[in-house]
């Protein structure tokens, strides 16, 4: 199909809709109607687990939407990277060894990358949009590489010589090189479905999927977000707002190697893809806290008898 003009900016002004504006709704996260995912027990996540996805096979279905969700990511045997490219769990149980404390399942290395770059970056102008320089983003890349673990004490140094683009830079390929999504290979495609959905829908589902996320996931992603929104709430600092931070950051949530058109040589399929992308990853920002947030009426009904007796197959929804 020959592309048909339409620019991706046209394309996002069409899909971001007038419901959703730069403002939080109306949930409330410390209301007594809500409980926050991460306070729950392990055991009431196990059992809430079967209640979120048929509250989310509900939501699909009533918009005629199919549930695709694909099969587990296979882990490689070995992964060769210290810090890139490895994943969130092999990376969680190398800082638990590291430090011989238990952990926030949020990489260590991401959480003092996010750290110094709300120290020193957060009212910088155009963070996350300009580039770092590439030579020094390389070596210092190389240099997290070979010490990080083995030498840690040298990580201040260098990241203090370093500049706030070229941390950023070294953030959006950390996230690029992950060897799954950090939405999961196996949630990543329902995760994009939700932008078919209706915007009250949509708002439920996403949360709903977040949940479903595996623990280093979710709360690696919640570090993000709130990194996310720290930095757009300096906007009128560093020039850097909701819309431009979640069409920078969308590739990393949402990369074209796992969400593609079926026509990888259709340009306007993927300008169109990409600014859904853009529009989902804008949600997910805006929303943010709210997305942890359970509701205590699904917490009940997960413990119930009958919610437990319910024989679910979810190689159905393959």
């Amino acid at each position: 199909m020959p592309f048909n003009g339409l620019s991706f900016e046209s394309i996002c002004r069409d899909t971001y809709s007038t419901d959703y504006m730069d403002t939080p709704d109306n949930c409330d996260t410390s209301s007594k109607l809500w409980s926050d995912i991460v306070l729950m027990s392990e055991i009431d996540r196990k059992r809430l687990q079967t209640t979120l996805w048929l509250e989310l096979a509900t939501i699909f279905d009533r918009n005629q939407v199919s549930l695709d969700k694909r099969k587990p990511f296979k882990r490689r045997r070995k992964e060769e990277g210290s810090l890139f490219g490895v994943s969130l769990n092999a990376l969680i149980r190398r800082d638990q060894q590291a430090t011989g404390t238990d952990s926030t399942l949020v990489p260590l290395f991401l959480e003092n990358l996010l750290a110094e770059l709300l120290q020193r970056g957060s009212k910088e102008e155009g963070i996350l949009r300009i580039g770092g320089h590439k030579q020094k983003t390389d070596i210092l890349y190389n240099e997290l590489e070979s010490t990080f673990y083995q030498r840690p004490e040298k990580l201040a140094h260098l990241f203090g010589s370093a500049t706030v683009h070229e941390l950023s830079t070294l953030l959006k390929r950390w996230l690029r090189e992950l060897p799954q999504p950090l939405l999961t290979n196996e949630l990543i495609k329902l995760f994009y479905q939700c932008h078919t959905l209706p915007p009250v829908d949509q708002r439920s589902a996403l949360s709903i999927v977040c949940q479903l996320l595996p623990p280093e996931n979710r709360n690696t992603l919640r570090s993000l977000l709130r990194f996310l929104n720290y930095i757009i709430d300096l906007k009128d600092v560093n020039k850097m707002n909701l819309h431009n931070v979640s069409t920078i950051i969308a590739p990393s949530f949402f990369p074209p190697r796992y969400i593609h058109p079926s026509d990888k040589n259709s340009i306007a399929e993927q300008v169109k893809m990409a600014a859904q992308c853009c529009r989902l990853t804008y949600v997910l920002i805006l929303r943010g806290e709210r997305l942890f947030q359970v509701p205590n009426n699904l917490i009940v009904e997960s413990k119930s008898k009958k919610t437990r007796l319910v024989c679910f197959d979810l190689e159905l929804w393959n």
